[in-house]
């Protein structure tokens, strides 16, 4: 759905008449299609939606990303007929940055775990490309987590970044402690050098 405002505080009017895409049956994004991050890039608008399915041999629901494209902010949306990274990856909500001394798009999310079956957010991840339409499940990593935040020793999630001066701010939600609750959660701080780097891997 969408609303516009003359200014990001608001007050925010719902525009009902435009819808700009639904769930569709038999895609990757059969069973949800939420919101993510808008780009404006050559000439269109992409935005970075989340996405769940589910295959008949899979207790529990796929979850990806997708690139939605338009032209016109009160029109509708075209998808793309394939997720931007497979299925597998298990990852949800979009938060984009640019860094201009690499070209390099970096894209925040979080990954979905799953323990004694129950689902929850357990690390940010970040995804990286020069082309935002094109995206590798290798070219990846893990920003933060349990190890690493220490407050919140199991469960984080839905990132979004913002760059202040010589930083880039990662906020991100959590219920802290060893919960996974998907209720009564905290909004976390976490900082980045700029500028950012691609990630040497590691064994």
């Amino acid at each position: 759905m969408k609303a516009i405002s003359n200014s990001p505080t608001g007050p925010w009017i719902k525009q009902k008449d435009v819808i700009p895409f639904r769930i569709k049956p038999g895609t990757y994004y059969s069973i949800t299609a939420s919101p993510g991050h808008i780009i404006k890039y050559n000439g269109e608008f992409l935005q970075f939606f989340s996405s769940t399915t589910r295959k008949d041999d899979n207790p529990c629901v796929q979850r990806s990303l997708g690139i939605a494209r338009t032209k016109d902010l009160d029109g509708t949306w075209s998808v793309d007929p394939e997720p931007m990274l497979p299925i597998e990856e298990q990852i949800e909500n979009t938060s984009v940055y640019y860094e201009k001394s690499i070209k390099t798009w970096f894209l925040f999310t979080n990954h979905i775990g799953i323990d004694n079956g129950v689902e929850f957010t357990d690390a940010v991840w970040v995804y990286w490309s020069r082309d935002l339409n094109k995206w590798r499940s290798e070219d990846k990593a893990i920003v933060l987590d349990g190890r690493n935040c220490n407050w919140s020793e199991k469960c984080i999630g839905l990132p979004s970044v913002v760059k202040i001066n010589n930083r880039l701010a990662v906020f991100y939600d959590a219920p802290g402690g060893n919960s996974t609750s998907h209720m009564r959660r905290n909004i976390g701080l976490a900082w980045l050098d700029l500028p950012l780097k691609i990630p040497h891997k590691t064994e």
